[in-house]
């Protein structure tokens, strides 16, 4: 069952084949192991979910609510399963069951197919369990296509909390950051940034507001959201900016900018003290939202 979204998204188009250098590069990281350890409290297996191949995440206990996690990599590359030690330390902490969808990658699938599959898989959870509360999140680009599911499609969905990881919410690489960060920044780039959104948005514009959610005429549909982001990293504007736009759209926000933290840092290097510390923001924020705690709802309440 498809979910109604508040703009135009149109059809699956058809794309172009990947370089021998990015099939390279996927072969190279698809067995590559999770950096963070699994949490033994924790199960994961694979499965369709809306027709969509996912890690699912579960914790040992009873699942207190779900959240769809999408994974980075510039639309063009990664894995949830490279993610799982990571998401394992969040539902085992947390009570939540995480779905990371492997959602299409680009050039070969171009917008919108990502948040089409997202979208495919968000259905599939809200029909098997309308009455439990759902988080959407991600990191990187997985942080972009997770605010873009909660403007097409939160209005219509059971949705407590967004968690954004480093996000990559303005396609239009024109950021300060870009160039104040680039020597600090090991891990993503103004030249990477090009030519991922090339290869995603190929031939549209990158301000669409699905595509750029920080460009979006208004945020309706974003529940209370957490964004953490480093000092070091050439996507800090995309966190602080849409965090400030969250603000003044009454919408209730969560921001950590760690000092000197590199991209997803959290997700990635498991003996650096930015990553206890992003997984206790995370935590917090996620127990939060589903005990009805936390930053204020639009409606003046607390959300």
């Amino acid at each position: 069952m498809a979910i109604h979204s508040r703009y135009q998204i149109g059809g699956r188009r058809t794309g172009r084949a990947a370089s021998a250098e990015l099939a390279q590069v996927r072969a190279g990281s698809a067995d590559a192991p999770s950096p963070l350890p699994h949490s033994p409290a924790a199960r994961s297996e694979r499965a369709a979910i809306g027709g969509i191949d996912c890690l699912v995440v579960t914790p040992d206990t009873a699942a207190t609510g779900d959240m769809v996690y999408c994974h980075g990599g510039g639309y063009r590359r990664g894995s949830p399963y490279f993610m799982s030690g990571f998401l394992s330390q969040i539902a085992a902490r947390t009570g939540v069951r995480i779905i990371a969808p492997r959602y299409a990658l680009a050039p070969e699938e171009p917008y919108p197919a990502a948040l089409l599959d997202v979208e495919q898989v968000i259905a599939q959870v809200t029909t098997a369990g309308p009455d439990r509360p759902l988080l959407l999140g991600g990191d990187s680009a997985g942080g972009g296509l997770a605010a873009a599911a909660c403007l097409a499609y939160g209005e219509n969905l059971p949705l407590v909390g967004a968690v954004l990881l480093s996000p990559w919410l303005d396609l239009t690489n024109r950021a300060a950051t870009f160039t104040s960060n680039a020597a600090s920044d090991l891990l993503f780039s103004h030249a990477s940034a090009t030519e991922a959104a090339d290869l995603y948005l190929q031939g549209l514009a990158p301000d669409l507001p699905l595509v750029s959610p920080l460009l979006a005429d208004s945020l309706a549909g974003m529940p209370p959201s957490l964004l953490i982001a480093g000092s070091a990293e050439v996507l800090l504007h995309d966190s602080t900016a849409f965090a400030a736009r969250l603000a003044t759209s009454h919408i209730g926000v969560e921001l950590a900018v760690v000092p000197h933290m590199q991209h997803i840092s959290p997700a990635l290097f498991p003996d650096l003290p930015s990553t206890a510390f992003g997984l206790d923001r995370i935590v917090r924020f996620i127990q939060d939202r589903l005990n009805g705690a936390g930053p204020v709802r639009d409606d003046g309440g607390q959300g």
